[in-house]
């Protein structure tokens, strides 16, 4: 729940980390014939159709469990250059490495793996993903919820749990201190060295015969540039790797006079907007559009920031349109530590720089001003005269004078009518997921 809202409409490990998502990373270091995800069930069904839809050719299972010896690694693990590989190689059969009591890697024998993969479902179930919404609550002026457990009492709780299966299961227990992400803001903070990470392997170099770059384009540092299939970059541009390499997936379009500062990741499809500037530590999932300014943030697939304003420090998810003039902060005027809502309570995130957190569907409203480590819910509607509160519910259709709930049928009609725009269906396991979202948030208090 230390990603929601990001993670509320998918696994922590589909979410987008440099140029990749979380899974993409680990299985491209590993590479095998078959994979399996395990994920919270309710989740499981779009997961399918959209792995059948991305990934055709590649035999993908979800929830189930393949036979003979498996592999497990954990999808909130953040490995560089030849980490896992190399945890992958010393791992020996019949045993878990863990971090803090949380299972990082595993393998296993089929009758062990069987064991294990109980243990790992049994926390997703929806009767216990009910019991975490139970646990969120929508805060005011900032008060925290002092009945969650801190961080060393969910240590110990894991600790004791995984030591108790590992001995009725006769299985090794070793250590490990390889990065396993635990906040969403840590996302934000990893994204420049996962950006640079994902350029030692990226499989090309320079500009595919087929992209145009047209007179007057500025190519900084052009060894750490690469331009795919189809890319236009328009007159008066600037591509800048001087501190890090700027990859242009195919497809996209860059209008005149923009600015592209390195490390930054382009998806596929996307349009940058003319006059944009979009900084260094940045990653635009594929088919966004983006102008005015972005930096040192994550724009998920699909989405919009197609005009004036600045996004700093940020995490956007999918099928989200930011209004024109919308601009957020992300430092403090007395440049303190940013405190951000995460798990029901209001949190220190100890970092200076935070700005805004938005989940699937959301949309700001044009003009919004919008505070360092707000975050906006779930299929959320976010306006205000002032600044955003800095926490939005699910499911909000306005914030003043008080939360109005955004009925369900209306936020779905809006889902099916953006996603019809660009090509995509809305399908009936979509519609379904949307129903399970807002009564786990109605039922907890998480929506308006």
């Amino acid at each position: 729940m230390n990603f929601f809202p990001l993670s509320l409409n998918k696994p922590v490990f589909a979410l987008m980390v440099g140029t990749l998502h979380l899974w993409e990373r680990i299985y491209g270091e590993i590479g095998s014939e078959r994979l399996s995800l395990i994920c919270r069930p309710y989740l499981a069904d779009v997961l399918k159709e959209t792995l059948e839809t991305v990934y055709p050719d590649k035999e993908i299972d979800v929830n189930g469990i393949q036979e003979g010896n498996v592999l497990f690694i954990n999808g909130r693990l953040l490995a560089y250059e030849d980490e896992l590989p190399l945890l992958r190689e010393e791992i020996k059969l019949n045993t878990v490495i863990d971090k803090n009591g949380v299972p990082v890697i595993a393998f296993l024998d089929q009758e062990r793996a069987a064991s294990f993969f109980e243990y790992l479902e049994k926390p997703l179930q929806d009767s216990e993903v009910l019991k975490v919404f139970e646990k969120l609550s929508v805060l005011k002026n900032e008060e925290v919820d002092k009945d969650l457990p801190g961080a060393e009492e969910l240590i110990v709780i894991k600790e004791a749990e995984l030591a108790e299966w590992a001995g009725s299961n006769k299985v090794n227990r070793e250590k490990t201190g390889l990065k396993l992400l635990s906040f969403y803001w840590q996302l934000i903070a990893e994204n420049g060295n996962c950006l640079r990470d994902d350029f030692q392997k990226y499989p090309m170099r320079g500009a595919a015969p087929e992209s145009e770059l047209f007179k007057g384009v500025d190519l900084i540092n052009e060894d750490d540039i690469v331009i795919g299939s189809g890319v236009e970059v328009r007159s008066g541009t600037v591509l800048d790797a001087t501190e890090g390499p700027v990859m242009i997936a195919d497809g996209v379009k860059i209008e005149p006079n923009v600015l592209i500062n390195g490390p930054c990741y382009i998806g596929e499809g996307s349009i940058v907007r003319g006059g944009a500037k979009i900084g260094n530590c940045t990653s635009l999932g594929m088919q966004c559009r983006v102008g005015g300014e972005v930096g040192e943030s994550i724009i998920s697939a699909y989405s919009n920031k197609q005009h004036e304003g600045f996004l700093g420090h940020s995490y956007i998810g999918s099928w989200v349109n930011i209004g024109a003039g919308s601009c957020n902060s992300d430092l403090k005027n007395n440049y303190g530590k940013i405190r951000a809502w995460s798990s029901g309570k209001i949190r220190e995130t100890g970092r200076r720089f935070l700005g805004l957190i938005v989940g699937d569907h959301s949309k700001i409203a044009i003009n919004t001003s919008i505070n360092t480590g707000s975050v906006v819910g779930f299929c959320s509607n976010a306006m205000a005269v002032g600044f955003l509160p800095k926490f939005t519910p699910s499911f909000t259709w306005k914030t003043e004078p008080e939360f109005e709930g955004h009925l369900l049928d209306k936020a779905v009609k809006t889902a099916e009518i953006m996603m019809d725009r660009r090509n995509v269906k809305f399908t009936p396991a979509m519609a379904e997921l949307f129903k399970v979202i807002n009564r786990f948030s109605r039922q907890s208090g998480y929506n308006a």
